[in-house]
């Protein structure tokens, strides 16, 4: 399994998302389900997420424009 460190992580509210970057440029997007589901597993990733990384690495986004 390759080792890689987490650059920035960005949580979006309106799309129920997390895009997680590394160092090498390299992006995963994560959506959650719009259902209860998907809320329930949305607020467990973030919760855990503050709990193990630094918040400086975490950016928040709460809505689109277009």
């Amino acid at each position: 399994m390759q080792d890689t460190q987490v650059e920035q992580i960005f949580v979006n509210f309106s799309r129920r998302s997390i895009k997680i970057l590394d160092i090498e440029g390299y992006d995963k997007t994560i959506e959650w389900e719009w259902n209860e589901d998907g809320a329930e597993g949305f607020s467990e990733t973030i919760s855990h997420l503050c709990d193990v990384l630094d918040t400086d690495l975490i950016t928040y986004c709460f809505a689109e424009t277009e």
